[in-house]
């Protein structure tokens, strides 16, 4: 038995090693907010980069211009499908409204899914016609409701910060809303 008692005093004094290590831990409403943030933050970066990319296309219009702005269309459409998943599997919000603040994100994901849709099928149709002036208001439309969606979502944002003094120290401690926060104010 008195072979055992070092094993045992390694291992409690390891096990309190480890449970120091690490700084201080996220709390679930920090938890939760990084889960809202980080998929609209990697939306936002990919459809920023995609609509620059397709405005460069239409400004300086090649053979390929049209080809172009089909594949961006798709990937758009791709991207808000996987925020669209990201959302719609977010546990509800560590709040007693928490349902409630979970659906209000998940509606406002479905919305910006069926614009981008829309855009989808526009370009697909496209590709056929090659009219890049009809492509030029096809994405100054869908740029508009992009635009919109953003303003719903920082909103959904706010309501979440409202509803408890924690969701509030949640997003405004987690890293990946202060980042979409600073990209939001950059665009």
């Amino acid at each position: 038995m008195s072979k055992l008692a070092p094993v045992a005093l390694i291992t409690a004094a390891l096990a309190v090693a480890a449970a120091g290590c690490g700084g201080s831990s996220e709390s679930a409403q920090e938890k939760w907010a990084n889960d809202v943030c980080t998929p609209l933050l990697n939306w936002s970066k990919q459809i920023s980069t995609l609509a620059n990319d397709a405005k460069s296309a239409i400004q300086s219009p090649s053979t390929s211009t049209v080809n172009q702005l089909t594949s961006d269309a798709q990937q758009a459409a791709d991207a808000t499908k996987t925020l669209e998943s990201d959302l719609k599997n977010l546990p509800p919000a560590p709040a007693s409204n928490g349902q409630s603040l979970k659906d209000n994100f998940t509606k406002n994901a479905n919305q910006v899914n069926q614009a981008i849709s829309q855009l989808e099928t526009s370009a697909k149709s496209l590709s056929s016609s090659g009219n890049l002036s009809q492509a030029a208001t096809t994405l100054s439309t869908t740029a508009g409701q992009v635009s919109t969606f953003s303003s719903q979502m920082q909103s959904a944002i706010d309501t979440a910060k409202q509803s408890s003094s924690d969701l509030k120290k949640g997003f405004e401690d987690a890293s990946s809303c202060q980042e979409l926060k600073k990209q939001n104010s950059s665009s």
